[in-house]
């Protein structure tokens, strides 16, 4: 707000009460409220590593019997980081599947992921800091990347999707822009589908199979 001559003098003319200190303290422009919001919501840039939030991050897949009829399934048990260099990793706890249904996920355990040789999947991929770290809290970027996921004793790389968005100074969400398709025979999981469908008594099970997620990380 500017001031008047008559406000200038009151306020700001007082040598006989005022110090010099206190005279350019009290002259000096003040901030606005919208200038003071705006400083304690400015943008800070990416500072140290990132964990991952198990309890509010997801991982699913989707199966598909008898060509006809389609299941989402989920794994319960997530861990993961992102380094200030960008190097992020995600691994999953086979044993967590959950199907919805008891003797399905022991089966698959078993049968399929043969979780007492092979107990985790193993997911990596590098990111660029440099694409995300001008965000601002509600943005998100959009990357196309490629993860190697190692699983079943096996290692590829697939294509992967991912929109990043930031949501404060110290969480971010990466979620699956699109699917990633993992196929059975790439990771020798062709023989256990055949053990799953045998034993469920379907005519045939889908080999490709869409995995979607959601990750929510926190820095410290």
């Amino acid at each position: 707000m500017l001031m008047n001559t008559s406000q200038f003098f009151s306020r700001c003319l007082r040598p006989a009460l005022l110090s010099a200190p206190l005279l350019f303290a009290a002259c000096a422009p003040q901030p606005s409220a919208d200038e003071t919001a705006s400083s304690a919501t400015a943008t800070p840039q990416i500072s140290g590593d990132w964990r991952l939030v198990e309890d509010a991050s997801q991982l699913s897949f989707v199966s598909i019997k008898n060509n006809a009829v389609t299941e989402v399934h989920r794994f319960h048990s997530l861990s993961g980081s992102v380094s200030e260099q960008g190097d992020a990793s995600l691994s999953v706890d086979l044993n967590s599947v959950d199907t919805g249904i008891e003797i399905r996920d022991q089966r698959m355990r078993e049968l399929l992921f043969e979780t007492t040789l092979h107990p985790q999947a193993e997911v990596s991929l590098k990111l660029d800091p440099a694409q995300i770290s001008t965000l601002e809290p509600g943005q998100f970027k959009v990357l196309d990347s490629k993860a190697t996921l190692a699983l079943h004793g096996l290692s590829m790389t697939v294509p992967a999707s991912l929109r990043v968005s930031r949501l404060d100074a110290r969480h971010w969400l990466v979620t699956s822009e699109q699917p990633v398709i993992v196929n059975a025979a790439q990771f020798n999981l062709l023989e256990g589908l055949e053990k799953l469908r045998e034993v469920a008594g379907l005519k045939a099970i889908g080999a490709g199979s869409p995995v979607t997620f959601s990750l929510l990380f926190k820095r410290g």
